[in-house]
Formats: structure tokens, sequence, C-alpha cells
């Protein structure tokens, strides 16, 4: 996907807009009129400390979550409403499901189906929504195996996998039905440290290899420096700072992301 016009400026239609969304539980703020957006192609770092509404992010966009306020845009098209009957309404179940079938997400614990195998897991979601045949399918399946190192566990349950070879499965299953948008929810937090680096190094694979929008929401600082054209450092529901990652990790600018990073090195995360 080319970022580039025929004249040569950039595409300004962004991929992912959020306008100042907010989202609440009760009392409870979780994102506070957040505004950010995100071109074609681009991958994101969300970091910070916990409960500063990260994930939450994910979880919008990927409409497991509802917002309070404010409006998501996929494409410049609203995920949140829709018009019908020429008024503008709160999105339909039709809608949100149109909505997100270009945006796949990996969970940080997996969520593979366990009476099903490695490859059953990836061929389901095509088979059921009617894009691939149960044949078509399944060649995907061997495919995006192959590419994330795991062929010789095609036939595999969850059960008898690493943890590493389990992410790897989740990866491969979202990579599926070939979306525009991947989102990736810590998904290293659950595993072993010596499994770590062979789920990092499918992702930087995905990274150079693919020209999908990623947004990636980690503890590890190294491997966000790595990914990310551009970091977002959130508290309290709102960004604190936002830039590529050399400035980010190497030259914030808020005593807040200073402080952050602090401990995050404290606590033995690489930078």
């Amino acid at each position: 996907m080319s970022l580039q016009t025929a004249s040569g400026s950039k595409a300004e239609t962004p991929i992912i807009e959020f306008k100042d969304v907010g989202k609440s539980y009760g009392p409870l703020t979780i994102l506070n009129q957040l505004s950010f957006a995100v071109k074609p192609g681009e991958h994101l770092a969300l970091i910070g400390p916990s409960g500063s509404g990260k994930t939450t992010i994910l979880r919008i966009l990927m409409t497991l979550e509802k917002i309070t306020s404010g409006e998501v845009l996929i494409d410049g098209k609203s995920l949140t409403h829709e018009v019908r009957n020429n008024r503008r309404k709160i999105a339909s179940e039709a809608h949100l499901r149109a909505m997100r079938a270009d945006i796949g997400m990996v969970f940080q614990h997996f969520n593979l189906f366990p009476h099903k195998t490695a490859i059953e897991n990836i061929m389901l979601a095509p088979v059921l929504t009617g894009r691939l045949s149960a044949k078509d399918a399944r060649d995907r399946a061997l495919q995006l195996l192959a590419k994330v190192g795991l062929s010789e566990k095609a036939n595999e349950y969850p059960a008898r996998l690493s943890g590493g070879q389990k992410q790897r499965v989740a990866i491969a299953r979202a990579l599926a039905l070939q979306p525009r948008i991947m989102l990736f929810d810590e998904i290293t937090s659950a595993l072993d440290p010596e499994l770590v680096e062979e789920v990092l190094n499918v992702m930087i694979d995905l990274r150079n290899e693919t020209d999908m929008t990623m947004l990636l929401v980690t503890h590890e600082m190294g491997f966000a420096r790595d990914f990310a054209d551009r970091v977002l450092f959130f508290e309290q529901g709102r960004i604190v700072e936002d830039g590529p990652p050399e400035e980010i990790f190497q030259a914030p600018r808020h005593e807040r992301t200073k402080s952050f990073l602090r401990k995050v090195i404290a606590a033995g995360h690489r930078v």
C-alpha cells in the first residue's frame, strides 16, 4: 500500500482515527477525550503504565468495547455510527461486523480453541465467514504455518504446544482473513522469557514483509523501539508523548515519560 499519490504527496485519509473519544465505567475514566490518527501502513507502539487505556483502544477497534463519547473512524468511515433511513444512528451489529472484517487481533493469552488442531484454528474464521472454501482455507493455513515456522505442528492440539508456539498459531489465525490492520495486545507477557524471542522474530518479519497497519501494546521497550515507526506514551487515558522511537526512548521531553522509562529499565526491561 503506497502512501504516495500520483503527484507525490502523502495520502491524507488516516486508516484509523480517534476523535475526542471518551470511555468510562461509571465514575472511572479510562480514555479521556482521546484524539490521534494512524496512517496506512504505519507501525505504532502504545506504551505506558498498566491501566492507562492502551488495551482499551485495541478492544474498541475490535468492537469488543463501546465508547462513551466521541467517534472512531476506519478509513474515514465511522466505526461507531451508521446512516440508516437518512438518519445517523448507533452502529448495528451488521455494520460492526463489516467494519471489523479488515481488522485482526492477537491476544495476550492466545485464545485458541483447545479442541481444534493448529491448522483447524487457523482455517475456522475464513470458512465460517464464507471467504474461503475448506480446501482454500487449508492451503492458506499451511502457508501461514510455514510463515510462522510451525509447518510440522499443523495437526497438534494447543495442549501439546509451547506458549511461544501457541502465540505463533494465534498470529497465523489472525492473518488468515488477510486484515489490513493488525492489533497485538501484550503478546509476549504470558510467555516464559526464553520463548519471547521466537514470537518477536515473527513480528519483525511481518513488519518488514507486509504493508499492514499495526498497533502494538507492549512492555517490551526494546522491541517497541525496533518495531515501531512511532511511539505513543499514555497516562490516565491521554497521550503524554508522541514521536519516533529514537526520540521517545533516547530524549523524552516529558518528565512522566522519563519517570516511566527509568522504572521500566530498573525492572530489567531493555530499551
